[in-house]
């Protein structure tokens, strides 16, 4: 398997050379999004498909191998490529699992009276998160649904232009050609600070019904990239402020 997360290797460089908010929070999203290398053993075969996946019997036991510090504490090791994993002799022990956060969180928080945590690249970058910090990660806007915010008074709400997400922004613009009772559609990405980023959309609607926008949650979810929607009818104040700045990537014209 040649996988290699080098967004993650490039986060964690970045993260130990600079700590700051913008470097927190790009490793924050990549643990949400992205896969890791992960070392465990299992006790039924296998199959491997087309495309060199492995699918697993329902009823498979997995176990993930274990690292122990110099003070005794047990972390799950994980791994951004082979190379990495190469570095650690336990790795000979078990076979690597590319998991994503969601297919490994239930395990962290099984074994939490355990395992203090998951330790990414422990013979390179060597970063920990203990377990209490990746179970908050649960709450924070990583899935499909519809994102509820409440934007305080004078809070500023920084947006920079989406990129490599044709796919959204073409279905967002799909179903604006298709719903009648939208008039346009403004796209941005929404940075908050120790927080992964979201989908920040304004919607101008003839009728001003919340029902739609959660059916655009809905409607756009395969290509969602692994980020939450945050929604906002135009009519609002912020919304105006925003409109006036930017271009909507969708504009209902008169037929």
């Amino acid at each position: 398997m040649n996988f290699v997360n080098r967004e993650m290797q490039e986060a964690l460089k970045n993260l130990r050379e600079t700590d700051t908010p913008q470097n927190r929070n790009k490793v924050l999203e990549l643990l949400i999004t992205t896969q890791l290398f992960v070392p465990a053993t299992w006790d039924k075969s296998p199959q491997l498909d087309d495309h060199g996946n492995m699918t697993f019997p329902p009823d498979t036991h997995f176990s993930i191998l274990t690292i122990q510090t110099t003070d005794k504490q047990r972390f799950f090791p994980f791994f951004t490529s082979k190379e990495e994993s190469e570095k650690w002799a336990g790795s000979k022990n078990g076979k690597m699992l590319l998991l994503t956060f969601d297919q490994y969180i239930p395990i962290v928080e099984m074994a939490q009276k355990d395992i203090a945590g998951i330790v990414v690249d422990p013979y390179g970058i060597n970063t920990p998160f203990q377990t209490p910090f990746l179970l908050g990660l649960k709450d924070h806007p990583r899935h499909t649904g519809l994102k509820e915010t409440q934007i305080l008074k004078g809070e500023k709400v920084s947006l920079r232009t989406p990129k490599n997400v044709d796919d959204l922004k073409e279905t967002l613009i799909k179903y604006g050609k298709e719903h009648a009772n939208v008039r346009s559609i403004y796209f941005k990405e929404r940075i908050m600070v120790d927080k992964p980023t979201h989908w920040f959309i304004i919607v101008d609607l003839e009728e001003e019904d919340p029902r739609y926008l959660q059916e655009m949650a809905h409607y756009c979810a395969r290509c969602s990239h692994g980020k939450q929607f945050e929604f906002m009818f135009a009519s609002m104040k912020l919304s105006q402020e925003i409109m006036e700045k930017n271009t909507p990537i969708y504009l209902k014209t008169d037929a």
